[in-house]
């Protein structure tokens, strides 16, 4: 369920890659008017996401996504309709509005089932699987422009996936948010907490001020900005600069989607050692050394063969850096998932809002194509953030080290995973496991 969830989103954005240059034919308009289309739905995105975030937060998961959803069915509907190219904007707007619905609260009902390492472990199976979108996407689409098909046929497809994930809800979809159980406010008829309640209002600023969402925030965004200015700018490098057919553009996209898939799934076992933010911490620098080799290759005009490859390991790097920044900033209480994953996605997309247009404005710099130098300098930014935060973190350390415990008191307190098994799990593990929670129970203290 997640899955098609998390589909919806990258789905709409690449499934129409291949038909750029037959929409600014089609339109009459430019290449950077096409690329607004994208702009748009990255904006509808992230803005989608900072909103359902917090209602899923107060209202439950189900029915703000079932409200999403259908917004997702009207939305196709208008791009599949629209007669103008901006009405085809606007209409993108709405329909990555309603497709943020489905990856925040995706998200959010992951962080609701799971924690800690399996948690990203989760993200990480999430994230492979979702890949399949973008290597099925371009294909797809590819495929009905090759049969003779206009483009609007994509968004066809688009709508019967809609339609697809809003029965999936209504028929197999339970609610799993810990305060809304079987549809019932919890916090209101005070049956059964599920776990204690903040202390603290657990706001979108609160939230933003903790090191490890707002660090997260920033390498997602910039890495996931860097994605996009790939996006946008791949389709006209290769079909109008290389002369690449749809067919074999689509056959590149599913190559480096593989690439990602099989990323995500070596670093569930990496995860199995090393913790998220230590594969973090070396995945985004070695992103960034395979941008400037891709970045260095398209100024020396190099031959497809060699900047492909360069391509592939840039694009699978995001394989893992991309479930692992989302396991760092989704690491907060189960109550406020819903806003974690709003400002992680408002991250990653609203960054991207900014990359895909500049792809098709800023001009040539140092013999460098725009996509390589918006890419390379994305990816920097996201190893500056690192860095600093790395820093900070240091200086803000090195006053605890002075006053921290000595080996005996350490020794008398409690263990992490002693207080872990103590802690009752979630009620949203309850209704997928099945177990019952007997928290506090004498009888079996560490259940």
């Amino acid at each position: 369920m997640a899955v098609l969830l998390t589909w919806l989103g990258p789905f709409s954005m690449d499934a129409y890659s291949p038909a750029f240059p037959a929409i600014q034919k089609d339109f009459a308009t430019s290449a950077g008017a096409v690329q607004a289309t994208l702009a748009t739905t990255l904006v509808g995105l992230a803005l989608g996401q900072l909103l359902v975030g917090p209602i899923s937060d107060r209202y439950g998961r189900r029915r703000p996504l079932l409200v999403g959803l259908s917004g997702y069915v009207v939305g196709s509907v208008l791009c599949a309709s629209a007669w103008t190219i901006e009405l085809l904007i606007a209409a993108r707007f709405v329909q990555g509005f309603a497709a943020a619905t489905g990856i925040a609260i995706a998200r959010a009902i992951a962080r609701d089932v799971h924690s800690g390492t399996q948690l990203a472990r989760f993200y990480s199976l999430l994230t492979a699987a979702t890949a399949i979108a973008p290597m099925v996407a371009p294909i797809a689409g590819a495929g009905l422009l090759e049969s003779g098909l206009s483009w609007r046929w994509i968004f066809g497809v688009t709508l019967i996936l809609g339609v697809i994930g809003l029965a999936a809800v209504v028929l197999l979809l339970p609610e799993t948010h810990p305060r809304w159980i079987g549809g019932v406010d919890r916090a209101v008829t005070g049956v059964g907490h599920p776990e204690p309640e903040p202390t603290v209002h657990l706001s979108l600023w609160v939230l933003l001020r903790r090191r490890e969402v707002f660090v997260s925030a920033l390498v997602l965004g910039l890495c996931g900005a860097a994605m996009i200015a790939h996006l946008a700018g791949l389709s006209f490098f290769l079909q109008d600069e290389r002369g690449l057919s749809p067919a074999a553009y689509g056959a590149v996209f599913a190559l480096d989607a593989a690439g990602l898939v099989i990323a995500n799934n070596v670093n569930r076992f990496v995860l199995r050692r090393w913790s998220s933010r230590q594969v973090l911490s070396v995945s985004v620098p070695v992103m960034l050394v395979f941008a400037v080799v891709f970045a260095a290759l398209l100024r020396a005009e190099a031959p497809l063969p060699a900047v492909l490859p360069a391509l592939f390991l840039f694009i699978s790097c995001w394989g893992f850096v991309m479930p692992n920044a989302v396991a760092v900033g989704m690491s907060v209480e189960r109550a406020a998932a819903g806003r974690a994953s709003a400002i992680l996605g408002v991250a990653q997309f609203g960054f991207a809002a900014f990359s895909a247009p500049l792809v098709g404005t800023i001009p040539v710099i140092a013999g460098t194509p725009p996509m390589a130098t918006v890419i390379v300098v994305c990816m920097a930014g996201a190893v500056v953030a690192q860095i600093v935060a790395r820093l900070v973190g240091r200086r803000a350390a090195a006053p605890a080290l002075a006053h921290s415990p000595g080996r005996r008191e350490l020794r008398r307190q409690p263990s992490a995973s002693l207080m872990a098994e103590r802690t009752c799990v979630s009620p949203a593990v309850q209704l997928v496991d099945r177990h019952v929670c007997t928290k506090g129970s004498e009888a079996n203290p560490t259940s």
